[in-house]
This record gives C-alpha cells, sequence and structure tokens, in this order.
C-alpha cells in the first residue's frame, strides 16, 4: 500500500475534512516522544535525486484554488531490489489567504506499519527570502486511523499527523518523505501509479522510476498520454515524467464510473490478466479436508430443499445472515482469505472470508464453484482502465449451472429466492480464478436489479375516496425493504409510507400499518390502505377534477440538471422495470382523458395504455417504463431530456366529475366542429338541455 498525503497533495478539499478525523480521533493520538514509532526523522535517501526547493525559475501557471496554489510533486521510486520497494515524495504549495492557512497548515501522512516505515525529511517554511525550518517546533502525532474503519474493516492503517505552528498567508510550504517496504503478499509483483492530472492545477509534476534492465516495468495509461523519458546506464534503467503547467482535472457529475479518465500512468510487472491468476487463485483453493460442521450445514440445507437451485439460494443466505460482514486485513490478510473453519468459527468476515466459506458450503452441496475478483465501480468495464494487480476491490462467488453462469455475493443482505430468482451482483466484467481463465468476464445479469408491479385501486366517493396500493418489489428493492423492517419496523416504515401519499393527497388518512408478505421468487409484498376526505380539486372553470399521477415511475426519471457544454456521458440508474396499474371504479358519472401513449427511444420505453370493462365501471390505466441503456452519450443528451420531459407530461391522466358548463361547451363545439356541423350558438343551447351529456362522459 503506498503512503497517500491526505491534507496537501494538490487535493484542497481534503484539509478540512482530514482535521475534523483528527480530532474525532484525538482519543488515540500518540505522541512522538511517548514511545518508540513505526516512523522517523531522517534525511533524504542517497539514491533520490530531488528537484530543487522553492525552485524561483518555476513559473507560476497554476491559479489559486481556495487559497491554496499547488506548486511542486515530485515522485520517486526505486524498484532496484525485488521485495524492497521504496517511495519518495516531495509536495510544494503556497498559501495564498487566510482559508488557505487555516486548512492547510496540517499534513498527514497514512502508512502500514506492518510491513512499511515511514521517514519524514524535511519540513520547510519560505517566508519572502527566510528559510523556516519546520521540524523542530510542528507538533507529529502517530494517529490510529484504519482508513477502511466506516466499512467495518480494520487494516492497521496509521496516519502521521503533522500540525505545523506559525503559519501565515504567502508562505510556501514544503515537505518530503518516504516510505520503505512493501506487502509480502504480492510476492514481490511491483505495481504503482503516477498521476498526470490533479483536482487543481499545478505548477510542475516529476516522477523518477528506476528499474533494473533485466525486469522493466510495463506501463499502461488512462486519460491523456505524457512522455516518458528512458535513459539506461550499468543495468539500471531510470522513466522520467516532467510535466509543467498542469491544467485542473474537472470531472462532470454523474459521469459513468467506467469513463472516468483522470490522467494515470500504471507501472506494472503484470502484463495480463493470466498473470493475476496465476497470482490470486491459490489463495482461494480449498482444502481436500472437509470440515463436519460445514457438512452438517449442507446436510441441513439439503434435507430442507428437494431442489438445487433452492439448496444454492438456502446457502447464500446462510453465509449472508448468519456470518457477519467484518474484515481484519493485517498484512497478508489484506488480500489473503481466513480458511472456512476460521471465518466459521468466528462468525464474522470479510468479503473474501465469506465467499471461501459459500465456495466449501456449495462443494458439500456438490456445486463446483471459483472465487471471482470484481471492481463494484465498474471500472474494469473501461478498456483503458490502467491496473492489473491492484484492479479489484471486491470478490464474489462464480458458478455454472448447466448452461447458466451465475454470480453470487455473500456480503449482500435480506435476499430471497433460489438461484435464478434472487438479484445476482452486476459489476461489470469479472477475473473468474480458474484454470482456463485468460481474460475478464461479462457479469450481465438477465435480471432487472430494480423491478417493481405497484396495483393502485382508488374508488371516489361522495364523501370519502377509498385508496388501496399493493407493491411487488423485486431485486434491490426488495432487500431495501426487508432491511428497512429490521431498522425502522412496521410503524416506522407507515410513517414513511403515509408521508409519501400526503404529498399527493391533502388530509389523506391511513387505514393501519402496512402489511408485508414474502412474495414469489425473491419478492416482497407491501399492502396499503388509506382514506382520502377530498380527491377533488377545483378552479374556475371546473369544479371536481383530479389529475392522476404515474408517481412511482416519475421518481425515478432521471433528467441532467444541465446539458449545456457537457463533455462526457450522463450515467444512467439502469435495468429498472417498473409496472404502475391504477383501477378506478366509475361510481359516478367521470369524464376521463390522457389515457394512452407511447415514448420509445435508445434510452427507454414508457407506455400508458388504458382498458375499461364491460360493464363500464372499472377503468384501468397501466403505465409501463423500461430502462433500455446505462449512459446517455453527451452529444445525446439534448434529445434525451426531451424525451424525459415527454414522459414527465404523459405519465397521469384526468378524471373529472360533473364538468362545469364552461369546459363542456370547449369540448363538445372543438368535437362538433371538426365533424362540420352546428354552429357554437347551437351547441350551446343544446348543453343547456342536456341532449350532448353523452358526449362528455366518454372514456
Amino acid at each position: 500500500m503506498a503512503c497517500r498525503a491526505i491534507a496537501c497533495l494538490a487535493e484542497p478539499g481534503a484539509g478540512r475534512i482530514a482535521r475534523f478525523a483528527t480530532l474525532a480521533l484525538i482519543l488515540m493520538v500518540k505522541t512522538v516522544s511517548a514511545s518508540p514509532e513505526p516512523f522517523s526523522i531522517a534525511a533524504v535517501p542517497d539514491w533520490v535525486k530531488p528537484l530543487p526547493a522553492f525552485d524561483p525559475a518555476l513559473e507560476r501557471t497554476a491559479e489559486p484554488f481556495q487559497g491554496y496554489r499547488a506548486r511542486l510533486r515530485d515522485f520517486q521510486f526505486n524498484g532496484l531490489q525485488a521485495g524492497q520497494s521504496r517511495w519518495f515524495t516531495a509536495v510544494e504549495y503556497e498559501l495564498t489567504n487566510r482559508h488557505g492557512v487555516e486548512n492547510h497548515s496540517n499534513i498527514e501522512l497514512s502508512f502500514d506499519p506492518g510491513y512499511e516505515t515511514l521517514l519524514l525529511h524535511e519540513l520547510w517554511v519560505l517566508r519572502g527570502d527566510t528559510l523556516i525550518d519546520k521540524l523542530p517546533t510542528a507538533r507529529l502525532d502517530l494517529l490510529r486511523t484504519e482508513s477502511d474503519r466506516d466499512e467495518l474493516i480494520y487494516n492497521g492503517t496509521r496516519t502521521l499527523a503533522i500540525v505545523l505552528d506559525d503559519v501565515r498567508r504567502g508562505d510556501l510550504i514544503r515537505y518530503s518523505y518516504s516510505v520503505e517496504g512493501e506487502n509480502p503478499i504480492f510476492d514481490d509483483q511491483r505495481e504503482f501509479q503516477v498521476f498526470t492530472e490533479f483536482a487543481v492545477p499545478m505548477d510542475r509534476n516529476h516522477a523518477r522510476i528506476l528499474t533494473t534492465t533485466d525486469r522493466p516495468l510495463s506501463r499502461r495509461v488512462r486519460g491523456a498520454d505524457v512522455a516518458v523519458q528512458v535513459s539506461e546506464e550499468n543495468g539500471v534503467q531510470e522513466l522520467i515524467v516532467d510535466q509543467q503547467g498542469v491544467p485542473e482535472f474537472v470531472q462532470e457529475v454523474d459521469v459513468p464510473s467506467w469513463h472516468y479518465d483522470r490522467g494515470t500512468m500504471v507501472f506494472s510487472d503484470l502484463t495480463d490478466w493470466r498473470a493475476v491468476v496465476d497470482w490470486a487463485e491459490p489463495m482461494y483453493r480449498l482444502s481436500d479436508v472437509h470440515n463436519a460442521e460445514i457438512a452438517t450445514i449442507a446436510s441441513v440445507i439439503r434435507s430442507s430443499r428437494d431442489d438445487l437451485q433452492g439448496q444454492i439460494g438456502a446457502a447464500l443466505r446462510w453465509v449472508q445472515e448468519e456470518v457477519r460482514y467484518f474484515g481484519v486485513e493485517l498484512g497478508k490478510n489484506s488480500h489473503w482469505p481466513s480458511r472456512p473453519e476460521e471465518t466459521l468459527a468466528r462468525r464474522f468476515g470479510d468479503c473474501k472470508d465469506k465467499s471461501l466459506l459459500l465456495m466449501a458450503l456449495l462443494r458439500e452441496l456438490g456445486v463446483e464453484s471459483q472465487a471471482a475478483l470484481v471492481n463494484t465501480n465498474r471500472g474494469l468495464e473501461s478498456g483503458s482502465y490502467p491496473y492489473r494487480l491492484h484492479a479489484f476491490n471486491h470478490v464474489v462467488v462464480h458458478l455454472r449451472l448447466g448452461d447458466t453462469v451465475h454470480y453470487l455475493d455473500p456480503t449482500l443482505r435480506n435476499q430471497g429466492g433460489a438461484l435464478g430468482q434472487l438479484r445476482e451482483p452486476d459489476y461489470g466484467r469479472a477475473l473468474v480464478l480458474s484454470p482456463e481463465t485468460s481474460s475478464l468476464s461479462d457479469m450481465s445479469s438477465v435480471q432487472p436489479l430494480y423491478r417493481m408491479s405497484v396495483h393502485k385501486s382508488l374508488t371516489p366517493g361522495v364523501e370519502e375516496t377509498q385508496l388501496t396500493v399493493v407493491t411487488s418489489k423485486q431485486g434491490s428493492w426488495a432487500e431495501n425493504v426487508r432491511h428497512d423492517l429490521e431498522t425502522e419496523g412496521k410503524r416506522g416504515l407507515g410513517r414513511v409510507f403515509h408521508s409519501y401519499y400526503a404529498d399527493y393527497f391533502d388530509s389523506i388518512v391511513s387505514g393501519g400499518e402496512p402489511e408485508f408478505a414474502d412474495g414469489p421468487g425473491d419478492s416482497v409484498l407491501v399492502t396499503e390502505h388509506y382514506r382520502i376526505p377530498q380527491l377533488w380539486q377545483s378552479d374556475e372553470n371546473v369544479s371536481r377534477y383530479r389529475w392522476i399521477y404515474a408517481d412511482e415511475i416519475i421518481a425515478y426519471l432521471d433528467m441532467p440538471e444541465t446539458t449545456t457544454g457537457r463533455r462526457q456521458p450522463y450515467e444512467l440508474i439502469h435495468p429498472i422495470s417498473i409496472d404502475e396499474r391504477w383501477d378506478v371504479s366509475l361510481t359516478m358519472p367521470l369524464r376521463l382523458d390522457d389515457l394512452d401513449a407511447i415514448v420509445e427511444n435508445d434510452w427507454f420505453r414508457f407506455s400508458k395504455q388504458s382498458e375499461l370493462d364491460d360493464d363500464g365501471q372499472l377503468l384501468s390505466v397501466t403505465f409501463r417504463y423500461r430502462t433500455l441503456a446505462n449512459e446517455v452519450a453527451a452529444a445525446s443528451l439534448d434529445e434525451y431530456s426531451a424525451a424525459v420531459a415527454e414522459v414527465y407530461d404523459l405519465a397521469s391522466f384526468y378524471i373529472e366529475e360533473k364538468p362545469s358548463l364552461g369546459a363542456a361547451v370547449k369540448e363538445a363545439t372543438s368535437e362538433l366542429a371538426q365533424a362540420g356541423s352546428l354552429h357554437p350558438l347551437l351547441v350551446l343551447l343544446i348543453m343547456l338541455t342536456g341532449l350532448l351529456r353523452p358526449l362528455i362522459l366518454r372514456s
């Protein structure tokens, strides 16, 4: 794990966050003088060729951002000795106003003392022509930060927090440090990144890389390529990247992660995916010795279900529900999973631990499976994704049943149904750890990630209207309902549901707590009852009318905030499938309109279809919405936005009780004028006699 300078590595927004993190962890502070620590203050190593400090010849091209001007980043890597890689970093920046002083006078350097040693070299402030050494006076505290603890993972990370004293507006700050050591899990395989773009503009970005000529590093590039100078001497290969006047990297909002293209070079010993499989596959081999407790669990599952698909679904849920998610990822355990019997004994584990346990349980059920490495940000969908060894952040289980490939995620919760019914994760692509694997595999699932079918029955009455809502949720939405039941309970969810409908119907009254039940497959059925004392609305023309909206669909229509000048694609939530049906009991004469429509394009399909029963007493209007793509190209955003706006306009229908004279005249006049008959004055006369009433009670 490479050392990270959180506060001041040309990422000005991180300064305040880092300061709050420091305050939150104040109880875990250890001062340098209290006891020996896995870092020290040392001179710059001999192998480093540092750039001149505070170089007056370096042109100021970078504009200040929030009181911070990025002057220099100098990264140097020494990979001459296998298993003993070293990194050196020097950073210089200028504080241009009070905001910069407040937010960038602290520096945080993170490392893992389990296999890394941090050496702090320089801590300078240049004030005018005066050079001030801050090493003697700065406060240095070592914090146990656990960088992934918000994800329930303890990884041993420590942070050296540096608090500079007497920092002023206009000061130039420079610090440099080295990190020695590498995680032994990587078996001397080297892979590291060099950024060529940053969140703010930078005056100079420099990188120097040392390796041996008989062990050169491959280079993969994301974003615009940058020249690399290569020289060789006495068996040493030196690579230099030197940029001046580096523009800021601007990431537009809602860009699909697989289109993220911040300039990055990755240098690696690995040149293909097969090499990654060869490295990772031995970690996920099951022992030939079967565990008796795992065999017993499998026996119980087998006896409770006759079909294999049901047994696989039950095995998955056992690991999901009976083994809590929690990871201790120290040293090799950052990537090496615990053995299934260990995970079972302690009843907790992270993704790799739970995946290996599930593989062992499936084996007892007679199902062969493999671990699959994935990237939850779907970065592997990008053809230019630069990483090999560090391309993954999650592990799932892969299996083939008949001709169908399945992926199971034992870290998910609240899933239901048998294999083929339950939602399977789709992270774009996966690296399956099997002898046959030489490339990434497509994870595309045939099941929509989000599926919902809603049936809403509306019975208008003279004094009060009854509303009944029956919802079937599947996939991720079903899992969300089960989770919310665990955390909020029926009463809490009832309040949430009531609040939702109160935004549509004034004075709506709940008919009791919602009812929940498991439905077919992985679905959850939710039933709600409401009374609406005041259904009707009115205006100067119509005394009693109502627009009924396909509110479930409208909630998931995705409209960009702006399309002007956009360069990158816009991400859509996909795949979504929603059926929303409204049944209206015609217990009184009603006028009905806006009942049928279709909108179809490259991104989604929307339809609205009405049906009147044979007795003319029940109107059914069914809305359907299906997404067809997970992104919109920048050039197509105007067309897409227009299509969404059209659906907003169409996702409703109109009912009216006893139309006013003005509305009826307007309606009848239009119809008769189109037929080429009757003068408008004659229409008015007929209306007064009520002879045209059948014309306006149409469906």
